[in-house]
């Protein structure tokens, strides 16, 4: 059992889709985004000294996670997966990679902005560059020209929108 609370603010109001197994990724570019099944246990929020959880899916896109303020900019260390959880809830999109040459790694640092964080991998990734936010994730090879305008393409549908399903879920209030 997990130590953790669940709170209904959490919930996902949409009906999620089926998870879709990872495609092959072409060094070159990116594989097609895929819509990976909710986690249902996306309502949980772990304390601070839990175990991390086993998730659905790696980089999780969905599940238990830890409420905090989230990492923002370019990262130079890993982010915990139960912080990137809760960040994707919040609406943000994490591009995180391993093993890129200098070159790709200042294209994809040039990436990060408002509610876009670029952080080395937390453990093992499916392709080079591997972006993530709620329920979805996107696999690339390189940062090709083709995978920087598809990682691009893939910021702007899911930026701002987290669990509810819309950006005004996470945008700053005006007062």
């Amino acid at each position: 059992a997990l130590p953790a609370l669940a709170f209904a603010g959490c919930s996902h109001h949409s009906p999620a889709a089926p998870g879709v197994a990872s495609l092959a990724v072409p060094r070159s570019g990116c594989a097609p985004p895929i819509n990976e099944r909710l986690d249902p246990r996306s309502t949980i929020h772990l304390f601070a000294n839990a175990r991390e959880p086993q998730y659905l899916t790696d980089p999780p896109t969905s599940g238990p996670h830890l409420p905090g303020l989230p990492y923002r900019g370019v990262l130079t260390a890993a982010i915990p997966r139960p912080s990137q959880v809760a960040m994707l809830e919040s609406g943000y999109v994490l591009l995180q990679y391993r093993d890129l040459p200098a070159d790709q790694a200042e294209t994809l640092v040039n990436l990060a902005g408002n509610l876009v964080t670029v952080a080395p991998a937390a453990g093992p990734l499916p392709a080079a560059v591997v972006a993530t936010a709620w329920t979805w994730k996107l696999e690339c090879g390189s940062m090709s020209p083709r995978a920087v305008d598809a990682i691009g393409a893939f910021v702007t549908a899911h930026r701002g929108i987290g669990f509810r399903g819309d950006a005004a879920s996470t945008k700053p209030s005006s007062s």
